[in-house]
């Protein structure tokens, strides 16, 4: 099974609009809600693989519920709600649909109390000798939570379950020294974690190289449309999707991350694993709705995704 870690989950809306005009009153078009948040997104593509998965979500009050209720009824994936005072967060996204252009509003996340903080890591106790991987995804609400991943992450390395970090800022950056299995970085959080500017095909191989000194075994620097390069056990892959007719980018590198952490529970080689990633967030970007994509089509992208020997 893989268990999914989302710290700081929000009802993500989107208002389709026809034009943005600032200062004026806007009617939306339509409008949709679905359950965000990182890990949620790669819940929902692992089950849509076919495999079993459950999400751990720190989650209050009504927003914190209707979260819960949408993984639940709509995406059919089983939530683990660990329960605070403070409300959940909300995501508001505004489409202007003459241009294509997307502005986010998003709250801030619930503060938590040191008792809150302890009822965490209860409940990814009860669950963690289920999970065969786990993925700890997206940003911390608050700053009491900054050595979350660093402390989940030994945690798993004392019971042998496999870890995948992807996340940013402090929680990365204390995330890394426990030494998670994989982490999948963009470009933006490496160059933030290092310090460094990455412009070149030689300076994201140096950056991996910083990773596997780290202690990191598995290093996946994720690239957009461009694709990803994947370095694991002395083997380095550059992996190109196909080019497609893309709808929404956004959760394209959680799926990416749902189609490793299959791979990873599997026992597939480097070259599967990357297909299926990157196939996946493919087809995520080939639709409006975060990681509503089906099997057949992740799996179709999958096998047009080329792979090079770097």
């Amino acid at each position: 099974m893989v268990l999914t870690v989302t710290p700081n989950p929000c009802v993500d809306k989107t208002i389709f609009v026809d034009h943005v005009e600032l200062g004026t009153i806007i009617r939306g078009e339509k409008a949709t809600a679905i359950a965000g948040g990182k890990g949620t997104n790669v819940s929902r593509v692992v089950k849509a693989l076919g495999r079993p998965t459950k999400a751990l979500q720190i989650v209050g009050g009504h927003t914190g519920a209707h979260i819960v209720e949408m993984i639940d009824t709509q995406d059919g994936v089983e939530t683990l709600p660990v329960w605070v005072a403070a409300p959940s967060r909300e995501i508001v996204t505004v489409l202007d649909t003459s241009k294509h252009v997307q502005t986010a509003y998003m709250e801030p996340g619930p503060e938590l109390t040191p008792k809150e903080v302890a009822s965490v890591h209860d409940a990814f106790d009860a669950v963690l000798g289920e999970a065969s991987v786990v993925t700890f995804n997206g940003t911390v609400p608050c700053a009491v939570l900054n050595t979350l991943y660093f402390d989940m992450i030994q945690r798993c390395a004392e019971l042998g379950v496999k870890t995948v970090l992807d996340s940013h800022g402090a929680a990365f950056a204390e995330g890394v020294k426990a030494r998670p299995l994989m982490v999948k970085p963009n470009l933006e959080e490496t160059q933030e974690l290092f310090g460094v500017t990455i412009k070149a095909e030689n300076d994201i191989l140096g950056a991996i190289a910083k990773y596997h000194d780290l202690g990191i075994r598995f290093v996946v620097i994720s690239m957009g449309a461009k694709g990803a390069f994947a370095s694991l056990d002395g083997r380095t892959l550059q992996c190109t999707p196909p080019k497609i007719e893309e709808v929404n980018p956004v959760g394209s590198g959680d799926a990416l991350v749902a189609g490793l952490a299959v791979g990873l529970m599997e026992g597939m080689d480097l070259e599967e694993m990357c297909r299926l990633g990157v196939g996946a967030g493919t087809a995520n970007a080939t639709s409006w709705d975060i990681g509503h994509c089906t099997r057949e089509e992740i799996e179709r992208y999958a096998r047009m995704v080329r792979i090079k020997n770097v």
